[in-house]
């Protein structure tokens, strides 16, 4: 009796829970997505395996159709990290999987069965390079939206620091504080309002590495992280090339170098708008020759759109 109790007492806490990592239910939650309701008994079949639309850094789901699907079967996936069953959608005709999509190009799901390890069913998936959107506008004529495409197969520390940003909200009403006419426009960091007299620096997740050497260069319309004279010092402010700065910003016996991490594929001339707007230089917070827009540039939004 006491054995029926502890399986019955097993098989009732993993039924019942939400979206449950496989790790305590039967599998181990590191890449390999081993089904926790059943093992043994009838042979599982696949019919259909659809993966659904793969963005980079985001969860992806595949959804399994076919017969005794909680008998014993396992996902594993390539380009995609933590495949977990989702415990509480899941049963003998359907079953759905997740992980989190960790690379561009071309990915797979490849489902077997537990029994005796014969593929039933693989699936593709394609990774585009990521974009995010910025909406941007200053409240009085000068708005618009910038596209920037993303290489983490180049930068993924930087890449994934980014996204972090983007997707906590963190940049929505921050501002383009700094404008160096002719070599960057800078933003992310400050909060708006910003003037001569309030200077709002947003607390920001830890400083990141830095990542240079990888192939990518400061030319025109790249975008890149901002840091300090410590190299490992960036976090959430970034700048938009207006030039080609390769010669004074990548590594070289005067610097470090700055971390590129995408460039501009739509949106340039609202880069030179903001580059253009009407400006005012603050003593102290910028230096001579640089200014802030005035009225605020403002980032609206900033969403992962790819």
């Amino acid at each position: 009796m006491k054995n029926h109790y502890f399986a019955f007492l097993r098989a009732a806490l993993c039924s019942t829970a939400a979206a449950t990592m496989i790790a305590g239910c039967g599998g181990d939650g590191g890449g390999v997505g081993t089904d926790p309701l059943h093992s043994g008994g009838s042979t599982p079949t696949v019919s259909s395996a659809v993966a659904g639309t793969a963005m980079y850094g985001k969860s992806l789901v595949l959804t399994l159709v076919g017969t005794n699907l909680d008998q014993g079967i396992s996902v594993a996936a390539t380009g995609c990290d933590g495949v977990a069953m989702y415990v509480s959608s899941s049963g003998a005709t359907a079953a759905q999987y997740a992980c989190t999509v960790s690379a561009v190009g071309s990915g797979q799901f490849v489902v077997t069965g537990t029994g005796g390890g014969a593929t039933l069913a693989t699936t593709t998936f394609n990774v585009p390079a990521p974009q995010v959107t910025l909406d941007f506008s200053n409240g009085a004529g000068v708005a618009g939206e910038i596209v920037l495409t993303l290489a983490p197969d180049k930068a993924p520390i930087t890449v994934r620091n980014f996204l972090s940003y983007v997707n906590s909200g963190f940049y929505v009403g921050t501002v383009f504080h700094r404008v160096s006419p002719g070599f960057v426009v800078q933003g992310g960091g400050y909060s708006a309002p910003l003037d001569a007299n309030t200077q709002n620096l947003k607390s920001t997740n830890a400083p990141i590495a830095l990542e240079v050497g990888t192939g990518l260069s400061n030319t025109q319309w790249t975008i890149a992280m901002a840091r300090t004279n410590d190299s490992a010092s960036a976090t959430s402010q970034f700048f938009i090339n207006l030039a080609d700065n390769s010669g004074s910003l990548d590594p070289n016996p005067l610097t470090a170098g700055y971390a590129v991490f995408g460039s501009v594929t739509s949106g340039s001339t609202n880069v030179t708008a903001i580059a253009g707007s009407p400006c005012t230089a603050i003593p102290l917070f910028l230096p001579t020759g640089e200014c802030t827009p005035t009225p605020n540039m403002v980032i609206l939004s900033a969403m992962q759109t790819r």
